[in-house]
């Protein structure tokens, strides 16, 4: 008998529950550059162009919700600490801080790595918190 390691495929998703699913649509979208890339479960998943990355938006107290039983309260981390976003230069870090900021997020604090890079941490419309950089 072979022992097989487990592997997985990646991470096919984060899922995100939400208190206005429009409001964070246009969030991700407006603010962070994603595309709607479908829906399925009562999810709106996006993307972001030109990644294999996808990011679920779910309504609170939706289908999921009343299935498991659970009632999921949206900004509520469940001891995930944040998500990380790859930003590939300064100035679009810049520029995504001031689209966070204009469509309802908040910047928690910026930051210079030990590598010379620099990264913002900001929340989106429910809490959830986003390191860009």
């Amino acid at each position: 008998m072979t022992d097989q390691r487990p592997r997985t495929g990646g991470i096919n998703h984060v899922n995100l529950v939400v208190s206005d699913l429009e409001r964070s649509v246009a969030f991700y979208r407006a603010a962070l550059g994603f595309e709607e890339s479908g829906t399925g479960s009562g999810i709106t998943f996006m993307s972001t162009p030109g990644a294999d990355d996808l990011l679920g938006l779910q309504p609170a107290g939706g289908e999921l919700d009343r299935l498991a039983g659970k009632a999921r309260t949206p900004g509520d981390s469940g001891g995930i600490d944040h998500i990380g976003f790859a930003v590939d230069s300064p100035a679009m870090l810049d520029l995504l801080v001031r689209r966070v900021q204009e469509h309802g997020g908040t910047l928690l604090w910026r930051t210079d790595n030990e590598r010379g890079g620099a990264s913002a941490f900001v929340t989106d419309p429910d809490g959830y918190v986003l390191q860009l950089g």
